[in-house]
């Protein structure tokens, strides 16, 4: 898919105001947090837990590089065109390399952590904890590698994928929600952020294939 030039500044109105909607709906969002941890504890339903578990684990970095890969393969032995699957993995690794950045540095505590609530940062107490587990909560990256990898479906109008694929990776931001994996805040910060990311990566290769070749 190739954008014409006056596309490009559409595209960088959207993106400003999908920076300024994203930032309000966030900072909201901290204010839910205890609410819907709350909600979840008073909801427990085995069948629930078991859904969100198998989204959570195939929904992690890892298998959705793998079925990328796999479809890259495919895609290859068919002959067919890799550049949206290119694209779309891309944005998942993008969105997951910016999303554990930001957890590494912020510290946040887990809800299901037995630590008291709040942000760490990288040390506590004189001791090293960025990178762990109950320390990295804030944000997602289930999330923002899911709403990365999909994003592209949508920019490059692939109406007939893009809302299953959306669907489940709306599962799979639900999941660490109701594993008390992540804050809500979490989840919707990581929605914000894979969603500008793969914004930016789509606009910037649109732009490119316009340009062609020097």
């Amino acid at each position: 898919m190739v954008f014409e030039p006056e596309e490009y500044l559409k595209i960088k109105k959207s993106t400003l105001g999908l920076f300024a909607a994203g930032a309000i709906l966030c900072a909201i969002s901290f204010r839910f947090d205890d609410f819907v941890i709350a909600w979840v504890a008073a909801h427990e339903d085995p069948a629930l837990h078991a859904a969100a578990l198998f989204f959570s684990r195939w929904g992690d970095f890892p298998p959705i590089v793998a079925l990328l890969l796999l479809l890259l393969l495919i895609a290859k032995i068919l002959k067919r065109s890799c550049r949206l699957l290119l694209v779309m993995l891309g944005c998942a690794i993008a969105g997951g390399i910016a999303a554990n950045i930001f957890r590494f540095v912020s510290g946040r505590a887990r809800p299901n952590a037995r630590v008291p609530a709040g942000w760490y940062g990288m040390i506590n107490h004189g001791h090293w904890i960025a990178g762990q587990y109950r320390f990295s909560s804030f944000p997602s990256a289930h999330t923002a590698v899911a709403i990365a990898c999909v994003f592209p479906l949508w920019y490059f109008r692939r109406w007939a994928l893009a809302p299953l694929a959306t669907l489940l990776a709306g599962c799979v931001a639900a999941s660490r929600i109701l594993l008390n994996a992540h804050h809500l805040s979490d989840v919707l910060t990581s929605v914000w952020l894979g969603t500008l990311i793969a914004l930016l990566i789509c606009a910037k290769f649109s732009r490119g294939e316009a340009r062609g070749p020097r």
